[in-house]
């Protein structure tokens, strides 16, 4: 396949004009011999707005179903009362080198109840019961990441049984084809379960209704009650309904005396299934004019008398068309390895063994299931499970974690052109945002806005935590994680720049720096800095009493985001010509931020002086957010990139890195610095350390961050685009950390900033051409190993470089 590429490849440089289009590897594809055990080992189909598990199983197929918005809770703030009077003393007292009562206080007066929120919940169950299988063979059960469709194959006596499972965007709606190749062999009950709050019917002869209700109980009414600090009030909430149809080819569909349904004689079996809350993203809240069961039932009644053959096809051809924007090949394929199962070839790795194909696999993955939670009918962002949960109360709540988790959900999706991923982020976001502006009020009496570390789908914007030493440690002391999302999204922007979509962020970005404005505090030094501060979830000792804090003042993490979201803004004002005033106030401010600093020991400090972490190998490096996702730290400033470097070793050789996500966020750190076998050891080690059966990322437990990271320092070792020249224009680093197990490959659709789509082929090493096209007329410099060529792009046309070229 790798010379097959090749020639495609090829063919497109010589040419110089459209993009090539490739067909993948059969290694585009998750495959097992026998059926799921556990959830970790199903796989999963996802359209953005509907999710579903399959197990593969026999005798009984159990297929785990979600709906992005099923959320447990309601609308609801916990601020505590008279909040910026008591945020002023904290301040005080931290400025008064008093960290102690600073802390003491803070946990008395800057938490309420309830602390936290509730959890994303699962669905239901879609379990299909076979009869008569024996004697089964031949198993396979696959997920073919280029058709998003999960399939299962055997054979049962004389039989071939093949199920077929998908969740199409198109109909929205999730599919399951079960076709035999003997007439009337099918015989097997359909049940649509759910383990509370809803009511399985049958209605005709073909269909199961299920409508529900999330009753949320209190502990004291027996209900789950996992946060200390509390969960949200009692109540009848979330409303659902889940719509299921079926229609066979021959025998007959007939309702159960048990709330199912029961398939005879068929030869083949279509069933569809779709479902609808009374959840309103517009308002972030129920809204109970909006009758789920009439939504599912107008979504599943456009789709009835659709052939199997023609959703099918319909939904194939639109996930292609995302999907193979980009693809990667490296080194030739291993007919043995691609022999093996997915599982075998996993454990391989875990026990020692290198897997170049399985890395391209698990960045395939990462595509995939970022189309598969964030897309196009769905509204809301890829939560910390992306969209598959089958638990009641998930774990974190399975919430959107804005301390570097959604952030990091999004990394690659600029990277490998998929900028409509965006687009259920926006629709949630921008009025997360109109709500940060009681926020800022509230804590500053900003005009700005912010919210803290964790929020929901209701959009909570006060500090959250599981207890409330947590509210306050992890939530009151982190007020700028929606400015990092913001200025993340201003990132984004500039790999498709778009006025319209940037005069709907400006807004944003404008309200996030009026935010930082208004927080900064003037210290004795003349300097201005966040207080009180924080570096997620890291703590110091403090030299004098001994003890443990998280507490401070102007932590590299949030002087860091300060700069990101001025610079941010600033750019954006620019392009748009306007905001000169804010531009004016971000300018006088950022002259008296403090600089990054570097210890004695050469390693960047992660607060504003010199301390002890009690933890040198903790999860977060949050005061290294400035080499990566952001761009203060780059080979133009080579004291701090040294220095990152140590920071990132010694965090290392201390045991960093353990969690999944952290994991890999340190393939991006070393593709950053440049070290191509560091970035792809550690993505071989997230392989063998934190990653399911199924390729879920483990944090533990399941996490989905990671998948969705790994993919971003794929994409970081073959082209980073974050530098600019002393003109401002773009510098494209083509292969800037190659590792050396890559010897020979090929990559097609990568993106860069500035609108630049990217096609390189390298060989023995060494960049062999490359084929860059951009959708406007732009000045660009390419980089590699060193040289620079500066080139001149017009609108829509290819240029082609040779890798001698650049020498």
């Amino acid at each position: 396949m790798m010379h097959r590429l090749f020639k495609l490849l090829t063919t497109s440089l010589l040419i110089g004009q459209a993009m090539a289009d490739t067909t993948l590897t059969a290694d585009s594809q998750l495959w097992y011999n026998r059926p799921a055990e556990k959830w970790t080992e199903a796989l999963p189909v996802g359209n953005g707005r509907l999710g579903a598990m399959v197990f593969g199983g026999t005798k009984t197929e159990r297929i785990q179903l979600n709906e992005e918005s099923l959320w447990a809770g309601t609308q609801a703030e916990a601020f505590a009362p008279d909040y910026a009077k008591h945020l002023a003393e904290v301040q005080r007292l931290i400025l008064a080198g008093k960290r102690q009562e600073a802390r003491d206080y803070g946990q008395k007066h800057l938490v309420k109840s309830p602390s936290s929120f509730r959890s994303y919940e699962p669905l239901g169950d879609l379990m299909l019961e076979f009869k008569n299988v024996s004697d089964t063979s031949g198993y396979r059960r696959e997920l073919s990441l280029r058709d998003a469709i999960a399939r299962t194959t055997y054979q049962s006596g004389k039989t071939n049984i093949t199920r077929e499972v998908l969740a199409s965007a198109p109909d929205d709606v999730i599919a399951v084809q079960v076709d035999s190749d003997q007439a009337g062999a099918l015989n097997f009950t359909i049940r649509l379960t759910r383990e509370k709050d809803a009511r399985v019917t049958h209605h005709q002869h073909n269909e199961l209704h299920m409508n529900g209700q999330i009753i949320d109980l209190s502990k004291e009414q027996g209900g789950k009650e996992p946060n200390a600090g509390g969960s949200g009030v009692a109540g009848d909430h979330m409303r659902f309904a889940a719509r299921l149809f079926v229609k066979t080819d021959g025998g007959s569909v007939k309702p159960g005396a048990r709330g199912e349904l029961e398939v005879t004689g068929a030869t083949s079996a279509l069933i569809l299934l779709t479902a609808a809350t009374d959840y309103d993203v517009t308002t972030l809240n129920f809204n109970r004019t909006i009758d789920p069961a009439t939504k599912a039932e107008s979504i599943l009644s456009k789709v009835v008398k659709t052939s199997w053959s023609e959703l099918r096809k319909t939904h194939i051809a639109d996930h292609r068309g995302f999907y193979d924007r980009f693809a990667l090949e490296v080194g030739s394929a291993d007919a043995a390895l691609i022999q093996q199962p997915t599982d075998v070839r996993l454990q391989a790795v875990k026990e020692g063994g290198d897997d170049p194909g399985l890395a391209v696999i698990m960045a395939d993955y990462g595509r995939y299931l970022l189309l598969g939670s964030s897309r196009k009918p769905g509204r809301l962002p890829a939560n910390l499970q992306g969209i598959w949960n089958d638990r009641m109360w998930a774990p974190w709540e399975a919430d959107f974690h804005l301390n570097i988790n959604l952030q990091m959900n999004y990394w690659p999706a600029p990277l490998v052109g998929l900028p409509e991923t965006f687009e259920p982020l926006m629709d949630w976001f921008i009025p997360l945002t109109e709500r940060g502006k009681m926020a800022a009020k509230i804590v500053c009496g900003s005009d700005g806005w912010t919210c803290f570390h964790a929020t929901n789908p209701f959009g909570r914007v006060s500090p959250s935590g599981s207890s409330f030493r947590s509210q306050f440690m992890n939530g009151s002391l982190d007020p700028l994680c929606g400015a990092w999302l913001a200025a993340q999204l201003f990132d984004a922007w500039r790999f498709n720049p778009d006025i319209k979509k940037l005069e709907t962020l400006y807004p944003i970005l404008a309200g996030a720096s009026e935010f930082a404005l208004d927080a900064l505090v003037e210290c004795s030094d003349g300097k201005l800095r966040i207080v009180p501060s924080t570096s997620p979830e890291n703590e110091f000792i403090d030299p004098k009493s001994g003890g443990q804090f998280r507490i401070t003042a102007g932590s590299t993490y949030h002087m860091t985001m300060v700069r990101a979201i001025f610079d941010a803004t600033t750019r954006a004002a620019t392009v748009l010509n306007m905001g000169e005033s804010m531009r004016q106030r971000i300018a006088v401010a950022s002259a008296k931020l403090p600089a990054i600093q570097i210890g004695e020991d050469g390693r960047i400090l992660e607060w504003a002086e010199p301390l002890r972490e009690a933890n040198q190998g903790h999860r977060h490096v949050s005061h290294l957010i400035g080499l990566h996702p952001f761009d203060q730290i780059t080979r133009d400033t080579p004291k701090l990139f040294t220095a990152a470097r140590k920071t990132i070793d010694t965090r290392l050789a201390n045991g960093g890195a353990r969690t999944g996500w952290s994991r890999a966020w340190t393939i991006s750190f070393m593709a950053r610095l440049g070290d191509g076998d560091q970035a792809y050891h550690h993505g071989t080690e997230l392989l063998r350390r934190s990653t399911h059966l199924n390729l879920f990322d483990s944090h533990p437990p399941f996490q989905i961050d990671g998948n969705f990271g790994f993919t971003a320092g794929v994409c970081e070792m073959l082209l980073q685009s974050h530098c600019r020249d002393q003109e401002g224009h773009v510098i494209l680093d083509v292969l800037p950390a190659l590792p050396t197990s890559w010897k020979d490959g090929a990559v097609r659709g990568l993106h860069g900033r500035g609108g630049c789509r990217v096609d390189m082929i390298w060989k023995d090493g060494e960049l062999a051409s490359t084929l860059i096209k951009s959708k406007e007329p732009m000045t660009v410099v390419v980089r590699h190993q060193g040289m620079t060529r500066t080139v001149k792009l017009q609108a829509g046309i290819c240029l082609r470089l040779d890798g001698s070229k650049l020498k």
